[in-house]
């Protein structure tokens, strides 16, 4: 009896193995049936995507924020020879680069939105100054000191930017090789814009020195180098308050601002007063 009881107890094991395998055999097939199915409607939504016009961009559906001076027609002429394309594939990086390529403008955003739009957005350079750039003629600068343009008889209110010196020759670009000039200048920019009651005729690099000139007093504010170039425009703050008449009056010829703690005033020869440290 023990020999049939070992017998019926392996054939029992032997099939419940045999289920085991069979079930793990369908749970097999059913996971890769699903992986199948999964696997087909992925390639089947990329098809549509690439395929389908519901998704194809088109020159209607693009949206452009036109500036005035990068007109809507010269973004559109850099878009509108790769239209219709599925929104997958839009070379928004070589569409970008393009239009940041115009001179006016300072930078481009292009925005994509399902199942085909998209948007475009130019800002311009905004006018800082005006300088003598060699055999361009006077042109037009941006906060970067970059020239985007001609300048026309408008821009006589802007301030100029004078470089003088042997080092510095700007012929086809504002060729100011030190970055430290270059930010001296932002900085004086920054510090006018926040202070509206003065006006600047000029600002001017002439050997390694940065200055400004007032007006209509006709003052000169000399910075020397850009060295702790804020402090010295606190110096002058204050100095102004205490002899607004700088804005305005003809007597002085000078604010010399080289050392930020002991500025000094130069008057006109053709003065009375003397020279003065206020």
């Amino acid at each position: 009896m023990a020999k049939v009881a070992v017998r019926q107890d392996r054939m029992t094991n032997n099939i419940s193995a045999s289920k085991l395998r069979t079930k793990k055999r369908s749970r097999d097939v059913s996971r890769t049936v699903v992986a199948g199915l999964v696997v087909v409607m992925i390639v089947q939504a990329v098809a549509a995507l690439y395929l389908s016009p519901i998704f194809a961009v088109t020159p209607d559906s693009v949206t452009v924020k036109a500036s005035p001076l990068c007109t809507e027609s010269q973004i559109r002429s850099f878009i509108q020879p790769d239209l219709p394309r599925s929104i997958m594939r839009l070379p928004v990086a070589r569409w970008t680069d393009a239009i940041c390529n115009l001179p006016v403008v300072k930078s481009a955003k292009i925005t994509t939105s399902f199942p085909n739009r998209i948007f475009v957005e130019a800002k311009d350079r905004q006018p800082l100054l005006v300088s003598e750039l060699g055999m361009l003629g006077s042109c037009v600068l941006d906060s970067d000191l970059v020239p985007f343009r001609l300048a026309e008889p408008t821009d006589v209110t802007l301030p100029s930017l004078v470089v003088q010196s042997g080092e510095v020759q700007p012929e086809l670009g504002v060729s100011i090789s030190d970055t430290a000039h270059v930010n001296g200048v932002k900085t004086i920019m920054k510090w006018l814009n926040e202070h509206s009651d003065i006006s600047v005729a000029s600002l001017n690099i002439q050997n390694q020195h940065l200055s400004f000139v007032m007006k209509p007093s006709n003052v000169t504010v000399l910075l020397g180098t850009p060295r702790r170039l804020d402090e010295k425009l606190d110096s002058l703050e204050i100095l102004i308050e205490k002899r607004p008449d700088l804005l305005s009056s003809r007597k002085y010829a000078a604010v010399n601002l080289f050392s930020d703690e002991y500025p000094a005033l130069v008057v006109r020869s053709n003065s009375s007063e003397k020279s003065a440290v206020p």
